[in-house]
């Protein structure tokens, strides 16, 4: 189940703890959670951290830094133990449900978690390390790999959060497609119509083609050429990288 943001500390009677960047942060995850949708602004965060709006400054010059601190919350929080499963295959799948249904409740943070520089990461990095290890992969085809599933979470979770629902969309084709020909509106219809389902379907698919991504890479340490060369010389993507 998706996991909640780590409560703050219950304020007991008394003076008021003092502000810091660790309850800042605390009230701003909260709100992002309970309400995903609205902006997290620094008045909002202010107020949910009882205090006034300049004083937040003090700690974060810009909104942009605060949201930053609050998606690297985010991603140092997510921490499951590994799912449960005979083959690496069917623990990866459960990982990566586990990852998107965590992820849901922050859409405005994706962008931020996309390009952090803290290592935030670095649980999640250190478990596929070792959910993989049965591949017996090399560093830089293991590197690839856990950068593929990285990026592939947080590709989907950021298209879920941002796309138009699929039956408003497939309603806007059909409309577009009545200036059609008859054969195009025959051949195409159908295919719109398919595609809520296809939606639907779209993360369980996208997971498969993941896994047997690599499997692929296992399954290239042996080959030699342009495309073996290829996939060891990729660079690891910003997701896990601080270099720029």
């Amino acid at each position: 189940m998706t996991q909640p943001p780590k409560a703050a500390s219950t304020r007991g009677r008394g003076r008021p703890p003092r502000l810091s960047r660790e309850k800042i942060v605390d009230a701003a995850v909260a709100l992002v959670y309970e309400d995903p949708r609205t902006p997290l602004t620094i008045k909002r965060v202010a107020e949910a951290a009882d205090s006034a709006p300049m004083a937040l400054y003090r700690y974060f010059p810009d909104r942009d830094d605060l949201l930053h601190a609050v998606a690297d919350r985010v991603s140092s929080d997510m921490r499951f133990d590994e799912p449960t499963g005979a083959t690496w295959q069917e623990r990866l799948r459960g990982w990566m449900l586990l990852s998107m249904e965590y992820l849901r409740p922050y859409p405005q943070l994706l962008p931020y978690i996309a390009s952090t520089r803290q290592p935030s990461w670095l649980p999640s990095f250190a478990l596929l390390t070792e959910m993989l290890r049965p591949l017996e992969l090399g560093d830089e085809d293991l590197a690839m790999a856990i950068t593929l599933i990285g990026t592939t979470i947080v590709g989907q979770a950021t298209l879920a959060a941002t796309r138009v629902p699929a039956v408003e969309m497939s309603a806007v084709l059909r409309e577009a497609l009545g200036e059609a020909d008859a054969e195009e509106r025959a051949r195409v219809g159908p295919v719109i119509d398919a595609l809520p389902g296809a939606f639907d379907r779209l993360y369980d698919v996208v997971i498969d083609i993941t896994i047997t991504a690599v499997e692929s890479l296992a399954g290239d340490t042996s080959t030699t050429g342009p495309a073996a060369k290829r996939v060891r010389r990729a660079p690891t993507n910003p997701l896990f990288s601080s270099a720029s």
